[in-house]
């Protein structure tokens, strides 16, 4: 099933074309390129004119963002959850930056997964939840915020930082997070080791990367061990399994398929993460997900 996230006060997709996205952060509008956007802009788009930085190529440079001395700081975004404005673990929020990828910290089709999670975990008693890859939060986050006690590992330090930061920002400063920089790999077997088991696990392995010493991570020579993994460290009383796929060239079904032969008695719902446009006119396909519930 095809999840699309569409216009809310926090993000839009404004327009796209010409290879890019015109996207509004909260205060800011932004460009960022996106090769699956090989159509037209549409026409009378003045944003694409007055953004306030752009992510581009400067003939003989490395690609940079241009204009950034024009952000409107600090630039934060809230994401409401499932609960309402009253509801307990309402909403997170989310601290944007510019460095040196087209990457701001957050993935906005992240939403659908983020409101599922919370749905999840609202229901029934506290969780135990790892949450690998975990970047700069927005999983860990939705997942504390209904009272779940969470394992975040990254291996980047700065993915961990800025993190934690988020949590701060959101109020979740008492919640139960235990934040580790290490390749999850190597953390996932001594968890094993320890006899430590999770009620729910979320995974965002990246189509190649390296850790924080240096070390390769290839999605292809890891995938396997990294969900045999995840099944041995499921508890008597699994809650859900969810993992994420970026930039792999892969559809959904193929995600969905790895997961069927680690996970076969369960029902697995695989397909992709989308952003539909504004004027509602295009839908951008960002990612591949696939997720299992007991």
């Amino acid at each position: 099933m095809n999840l699309a996230v569409t216009t809310s006060n926090t993000y839009s997709l404004i327009d796209s074309g010409n290879g890019k996205r015109l996207e509004k952060f909260g205060n800011n509008t932004i460009i960022r390129p996106d090769s699956t956007c090989i159509w037209h802009p549409q026409e009378g788009q003045a944003e694409w004119r007055s953004a306030n930085a752009i992510y581009n190529k400067v003939e003989g440079t490395k690609a940079a963002w241009l204009g950034k001395q024009a952000l409107k700081t600090p630039w934060h975004c809230t994401f409401p959850l499932p609960g309402g404005p009253s509801g307990k673990g309402c909403r997170i929020i989310m601290s944007l930056r510019l460095g040196g990828s087209k990457n701001v910290g957050i993935f906005p089709e992240q939403q659908s997964n983020w409101d599922w999670i919370a749905q999840l975990l609202r229901k029934g008693p506290q969780a135990k939840v790892l949450n690998l890859f975990g970047y700069t939060g927005g999983a860990t986050l939705a997942a504390a915020a209904q009272g779940a006690e969470v394992c975040h590992v990254d291996a980047s330090k700065t993915a961990v930082t800025w993190a934690r930061e988020n949590q701060m920002l959101s109020g979740l400063e008492k919640a139960h997070i235990r934040w580790i920089e290490d390749d999850c790999l190597s953390f996932m077997k001594r968890e094993i080791k320890r006899g430590v088991r999770y009620d729910a696990i979320i995974m965002d392995p990246p189509a190649f990367g390296r850790d924080h010493k240096g070390n390769s991570f290839s999605f292809e020579d890891q995938i396997h061990p990294l969900l045999k993994a995840a099944r041995e460290l499921m508890s008597d009383k699994p809650r859900f399994f969810l993992i994420n796929g970026y930039a792999m060239g892969y559809p959904a079904d193929v995600l969905g398929n790895l997961v069927r032969e680690y996970f076969p008695k369960q029902e697995v719902e695989c397909g992709e993460l989308q952003i539909m446009q504004e004027d509602k006119s295009r839908i951008i396909s960002c990612s591949i997900y696939a997720r299992v519930t007991w």
